[in-house]
């Protein structure tokens, strides 16, 4: 009652001019609709949710926009990526084509830009695709060429010698047993090599080969072998070199300034090569000494043929067909008489000795050098083939006519060996190509997307194969693309100049990534 009385009390006002009082619920009415019209904690809170909501609305919008224009751009430049692919391809098909259709003795492969730079591809209405075939020029060239590298025109790792690999540059007796004790199938390591033994040592353990090595780049499983010692200072694989190559320590890779560009161990090296054990004409030799192998007199000069079935006749053989070279024996006829024969050959029967017979029962003849492409480096390896006979062989090869190729033979009618060291000599040497190496960069104009391949194809058996393929491109464009007057031309800048800068530099970055570990033996990386 008390609160009653207190709210009417409160409620009292003075008598308006009509003389009349107000009424108490006239007054609490108007204090209930001042109190509605007050903005509460109830509403503020409804408003920050709503724009709450608004942001997150705008937030997925954009994030589905973002996702569709991404989806968009992944799938141009996927559809640009694969289109340089193909390019790419078309270029090592290419390379397969010109290979395949070469005579032997040819060299048209080697340094062709009329067939290998700047070869249209395809055009797809927005982009013009293309093709540069390019391989490691001359040693002293110090630039890439536009053809192919013959891989017998290096040493084959894997049937080498430890007398033929100290002949290669930075091969110390370190690195040549360590790579011995990895290859061969026992488990006594040489005296400065290593065995399993020291591979369970490493942080990171692993078995050695015991075997062949399948690939140039499993060099970096044997002890002391360094992408630095592998590639040089060649650190993007394009044979050129570049100015970061040739600043000494300003910037990666490690380089000695003096203008000229290190490849490593590149132009020597291989595990790709084999000759086979047929004529140039793609029939199998005659082993001279199977007696059960037919062989007909009439085939070749009278004197050598009637030499050949002497030899059989008397059950006697030779190590190999370039002994018959200026022979001499006493020998017995068919009733038994011993008489001196000679073989007759000479350097007008060389090339067709050579060609025709052999003496090795495997099809595959590995280890052979191409005496027509080897650096003078290379062919110092051979046994008792020097340095002065090595220039010698790189001089006088460069006018020789393409049927004197096809045969080791001119060696010996060139002048450049008597017989006795051509006889030494030919055990070692081929004169064909059969297993070939290079890169090649696909890409398109204008967009400028591109994709750079590494390969390695084999004509040995009768059917082209690519037996090696890697993509480089993730060491950046490796020459200049030319945007002038043709929009095509593909330019092998001067040592010094600077390339196309690339559409990213993650490349760049990635390069510099690999900078720690370019110096770091197998096993520590």
């Amino acid at each position: 009652m008390r609160l009653l009385a207190g709210m009417q009390t409160g409620f009292r006002s003075k008598p308006n001019e009509g003389g009349v009082s107000p009424s108490p619920l006239a007054g609490m009415t108007l204090l209930v609709r001042r109190g509605l019209n007050r903005p509460g904690p109830r509403q503020g809170f409804v408003l920050a949710a709503v724009l709450i909501v608004i942001l997150l609305a705008s937030m997925v919008a954009i994030s589905l926009m973002f996702r569709l224009r991404a989806e968009e751009t992944a799938v141009a430049a996927g559809a640009g990526s694969e289109q340089a692919w193909a390019a790419a391809m078309s270029g090592v098909y290419e390379a397969i084509r010109v290979v395949s259709q070469s005579a032997p003795g040819a060299l048209d492969w080697q340094d062709a830009p009329e067939l290998f730079r700047d070869h249209l591809a395809f055009d797809d209405g927005s982009d013009r695709w293309f093709f540069s075939v390019y391989s490691m020029g001359e040693p002293d060239s110090q630039s890439a060429r536009f053809g192919l590298a013959d891989e017998a025109g290096k040493l084959n790792l894997n049937y080498a010698t430890e007398a033929s690999l100290g002949k290669i540059p930075k091969l110390t007796p370190y690195l040549v047993q360590g790579l011995l004790d990895f290859l061969d199938a026992d488990n006594l390591p040489r005296p400065e090599g290593a065995e399993q033994e020291y591979y369970d040592t490493l942080a990171h353990p692993y078995s050695v080969l015991n075997g062949p090595l399948s690939t140039f780049e499993e060099l970096l499983l044997v002890r002391g072998f360094t992408p630095s010692l592998l590639y040089g200072e060649d650190v993007n694989l394009n044979f050129q070199l570049d100015p970061n190559e040739n600043d000494g320590p300003e910037q990666f890779p490690p380089d000695n300034g003096d203008g000229k560009l290190d490849c490593g161990l590149r132009p020597y090296l291989t595990v790709a090569s084999y000759d086979v054990n047929e004529d140039n004409a793609g029939v199998p030799r005659t082993d001279i000494n199977d007696s059960e192998e037919p062989f007909s007199e009439a085939d070749v000069p009278k004197p050598l043929g009637q030499y050949v079935t002497a030899l059989r006749r008397n059950k006697l053989r030779i190590a190999q067909p370039a002994d018959l070279l200026e022979a001499k024996q006493k020998l017995k006829d068919e009733k038994g008489a011993e008489i001196e024969m000679a073989s007759g050959v000479g350097k007008a029967e060389l090339p067709s000795l050579l060609d025709q017979f052999t003496t090795r029962p495997e099809y595959r003849l590995r280890g052979l050098i191409n005496v027509n492409t080897a650096s003078a480096r290379v062919l110092q390896t051979v046994p008792d083939l020097d340095e002065t006979l090595a220039d010698a062989i790189v001089a006088a090869r460069r006018h020789l006519r393409t049927e004197q190729r096809r045969n080791i033979a001119w060696l010996y009618q060139q002048d450049l060996v008597n017989a006795e060291r051509f006889k030494k000599l030919a055990p070692f040497l081929t004169s064909r190509s059969l297993q070939f190496h290079f890169q090649v960069v696909g890409y398109g104009v204008p967009s400028g997307r591109y994709r750079v391949l590494e390969a390695i194809i084999d004509l040995g058996g009768g059917k082209a194969t690519i037996t090696y393929l890697r993509d480089l491109t993730r060491l950046g464009l490796p020459f200049r693309i030319d945007q002038g007057e043709n929009a095509k031309k593909l330019v092998l800048s001067p040592p010094g100049q600077p390339r196309l800068p690339m559409r990213s530099n993650r490349a760049s970055a990635r390069t510099n990534r690999m900078a720690p570990l370019w110096g770091e033996e197998a096993g520590h990386a």
